[in-house]
């Protein structure tokens, strides 16, 4: 009955009067104690950090570039930012001097920007990073869906010809990530570049989506979708400079 007694007075984890970083009351205490913090002020120490994401969970990692999660029928799809911050920034850099280049790449499936509903744009890119922050960095007012497929982190225009920029790439992940139960319509647009490994006859036949080209370039296609897929002369050409 003793230990029980002791137990029972002190408490789970010490003494049942004690505060976090000291012991005693105020009636036992050999010097005048301080006045009570408020809950928001940390006992000792600098403050805590920020708390978890809300989008954590057990055993995954929540990618730098996910800003939260849009619910679907399908499920959450991640949000993505629009944004390149200082990783993108140095993980790009390491990319083009080819260091560890093979293996820059993000997961296949279905991403958002913006706030897209079940009339927004289907966008089509390779899980390259770099085509992939390429793409999204031109979002930035844009409500849409981004259907990445597996290129084997390879950039759409040698995917293409490499053949995993490919038909059948794009009917697997359309039937995978549930797409026609997330958009109403049934329309897919892909970029120029991917045309050497994509049939857009073959694509209509394997999933009920229809392939429309978009601009060459990935800053025009704000305007492009702007304007109701209409496609110019100018954004279907390509200029090398000098840079």
């Amino acid at each position: 009955m003793k230990i029980a007694k002791d137990i029972n007075r002190e408490g789970w984890g010490g003494a049942a009067d004690s505060s976090c970083c000291g012991s005693g009351s105020p009636s036992t205490q050999p010097f005048p104690m301080a006045p009570p913090a408020s809950d928001a002020d940390p006992c000792c120490g600098p403050p805590p950090g920020p708390p978890s994401s809300p989008f954590a969970r057990p055993g995954y990692t929540l990618c730098h570039y996910v800003d939260s999660f849009v619910d679907t029928a399908m499920g959450p799809v991640p949000k993505i930012k629009t944004s390149l911050g200082a990783r993108d920034i140095g993980g790009n850099l390491r990319a083009r001097l080819g260091i560890s280049r093979d293996r820059y790449r993000v997961a296949p499936g279905l991403y958002c920007v913006g706030n897209p509903g079940p009339d927004s744009s289907v966008l089509v890119t390779a899980n390259y990073k770099l085509s992939f922050d390429a793409l999204r960095r031109e979002l930035g007012r844009v409500d849409a869906w981004l259907l990445v497929l597996d290129t084997r982190g390879v950039n759409v225009w040698c995917a293409a010809g490499k053949k995993t920029f490919s038909t059948a790439e794009v009917v697997r992940q359309v039937k995978e990530t549930g797409l026609e139960k997330i958009v109403s319509h049934r329309q897919l647009i892909l970029p120029q570049l991917g045309a050497p490994g994509v049939a857009a006859h073959l694509v209509k036949r394997g999933c009920g989506f229809q392939v429309i080209w978009g601009p060459v370039r990935d800053a025009d296609l704000p305007e492009f979708l702007a304007k109701s897929n209409e496609l110019p002369p100018r954004m279907r050409q390509l200029t090398f400079t000098l840079g």
